[in-house]
C-alpha cells in the first residue's frame, strides 16, 4: 500500500492546485502548462495503482462492491 500512497497523493494534490490557481492571480502560461500535463499524471497514476496495488481476494460475481473487509 506504500508504493501506491506517493502517487495517489501527489496527484490529487496537483488537481486540487490547478484548480484553484485561476482564483489565486497565477499566470494563464502557468495553468495552461498543468492543464497539459494532468491528464499523464493522472494516467501515471492508474498505472502505479493497478500494477502495484493490492487485488481482492474476491471476483464481481461474489462481491459487486468492496470497500472494507
Amino acid at each position: 500500500m506504500e508504493k501506491i500512497k506517493f502517487p495517489i497523493l501527489f496527484t490529487t494534490y496537483f488537481i486540487i492546485i490547478l484548480n484553484l490557481l485561476p482564483f489565486l492571480g497565477v499566470a494563464y502560461a502557468i495553468i495552461a502548462g498543468m492543464l497539459f500535463v494532468a491528464p499523464f499524471i493522472v494516467i501515471w497514476m492508474v498505472w502505479r495503482v493497478l500494477k502495484d496495488g493490492i487485488p481482492s481476494e474476491h471476483t464481481f460475481d461474489e462481491v459487486w462492491y468492496e470497500d472494507v473487509k
